[in-house]
């Protein structure tokens, strides 16, 4: 436990935050597919919400990678936290 505690600073924190969000986008991206996205008709709601959701985590990305770059890694795993926390409830409220 101590070796995989050591493993994880605060840089490498902050690196693996951005990849779930990376994750994230890439898997809006593909149930925007999954789901008749890109078939030259009009989009459904369903299609708009993947999309919205896809450039939010993307934009989250970008503000998390900024951080990281400027060595605040404390605040681009708490923004990364944040905005994970902000796309699921964005995705419960819709839902229901």
């Amino acid at each position: 436990m101590e070796r995989i505690l050591g493993w994880l600073s605060k840089p490498r924190t902050a690196q693996t935050a951005l990849g779930v969000l990376l994750v994230i986008a890439m898997r809006s991206i593909l149930e925007f597919f999954r789901i008749g996205g890109a078939s030259g008709t009009q989009l459904s709601a369903n299609q708009l919400f993947y999309i919205e959701g896809t450039l939010a985590a993307i934009i989250a990305a970008l503000a998390v990678l900024v951080l990281h770059a400027f060595g605040r890694h404390g605040w681009a795993t708490l923004f990364s936290g944040a905005a994970i926390v902000a796309l699921l409830a964005w995705k419960i409220a819709v839902i229901r």
